[in-house]
């Protein structure tokens, strides 16, 4: 049981630290970063969520969790590239 833990937070790292990386590697106008970090931070969201799901122990604290943690990311995102905008 926790080696699929330990995978899934393998595939989470490697979806967000791949994303980050492709972000910082590539100059794309700020909107369609914008747009591919949404995209990045909903996937990191949705496979959390299917976790906890599957091991029945979602609650909204947990749901609010990802949400916040994504939102303060994308927040965090944009304040520092507020200049670009």
């Amino acid at each position: 049981m926790k080696n699929h833990h330990a995978l899934l937070y393998v595939i989470e790292f490697l979806i967000i630290g791949s994303g980050f990386a492709f972000l910082l590697s590539v100059h794309l106008p700020i909107y369609q970063q914008l747009m591919f970090l949404a995209v990045i931070l909903i996937l990191y969201c949705t496979i959390g969520l299917l976790h906890h799901r599957t091991h029945h122990d979602i609650n909204i604290k947990v749901v609010l969790e990802y949400i916040l943690v994504s939102a303060l990311v994308f927040a965090l995102f944009i304040f520092l590239n507020i200049s670009r905008l």
